[in-house]
């Protein structure tokens, strides 16, 4: 589930009266098809960004872990120095308790890397994840980098595969960081990329038949929840009904 409205839910919600916005049904309709999102320009972008704040606090929850797990190890991270002549006079970590603390931390946040990864993947990141990845990977490399500074020092038992933890989550998170970057068009601009039909209309007819069903069920529903509360007529009803999925809000919307 996408945690956006669908177009005929978003109906039901309208201001009694107001005017039918056809562009914000349309990508109501088709919330969840990225491709088609993003040639629907100004309501393609509104239904996109709808349902996204729980993405950024999942992000924001997977960088605390981190840093949790960082900050268990932060004195020899601190620096290679402060690990040899405790310069700064930090007491150095125990690395039987502190080694697993943040190898467990990775943990987390490599596994909520490997669901964001999968969003975007799919084509349904919220457009943040590659800088959440980007933090990821950063933080990861640092506490293996201390895992790695402590378990070594400390003779602690099996930080080796803590180590590769470390390794494993920051690489999820680079690959992730990659990925989102490659998944956004090259000169894509939120402020003035404008409404394509064509492009919205020809992304809907490669869509399977059974989705592109759900897609038409969805707007039958809505455009009839419509007429039948006086919001419009029938002739515009059944122009609604008529008119190609992906050229809705460029023909009714004019």
């Amino acid at each position: 589930m996408s945690g956006r409205r669908s177009a005929s839910e978003w109906v039901r919600e309208r201001p009694r009266g107001a005017r039918v916005d056809w562009a914000e049904l349309e990508a109501r309709v088709l919330r969840d098809q990225p491709a088609a999102l993003r040639s629907l320009g100004v309501a393609g972008r509104v239904v996109r960004t709808e349902g996204r704040g729980w993405q950024l606090g999942f992000g924001i929850a997977v960088l605390l872990a981190t840093v949790v797990g960082l900050a268990v190890v932060w004195a020899p991270i601190w620096g290679l120095a402060t690990l040899a002549g405790d310069a700064f006079g930090r007491v150095d970590v125990d690395g039987a308790t502190a080694i697993p603390v943040a190898g467990i931390a990775m943990v987390v946040a490599g596994l909520a890397q490997v669901v964001l990864l999968l969003r975007t993947v799919r084509g349904r990141s919220g457009g943040d994840g590659g800088s959440i990845g980007a933090g990821i990977a950063v933080l990861g490399v640092l506490t293996a980098v201390g895992i790695a500074v402590v378990g070594d020092r400390q003779d602690v038992p099996a930080w080796q595969a803590w180590f590769a933890v470390a390794l494993v989550g920051a690489g999820i998170g680079a690959l992730h960081a990659v990925l989102a970057r490659r998944a956004r068009p090259r000169g894509e601009r939120a402020t003035s990329a404008g409404p394509d039909p064509e492009a919205a209309a020809a992304a809907v007819r490669e869509l399977d038949p059974a989705v592109r069903g759900e897609l038409e069920a969805d707007r039958r529903a809505a455009v009839e929840w419509l007429r039948l509360h006086g919001a419009i007529g029938p002739d515009e009803a059944a122009a609604a009904l008529d008119v190609e999925l992906g050229r809705l809000g460029a023909t009714l919307g004019r």
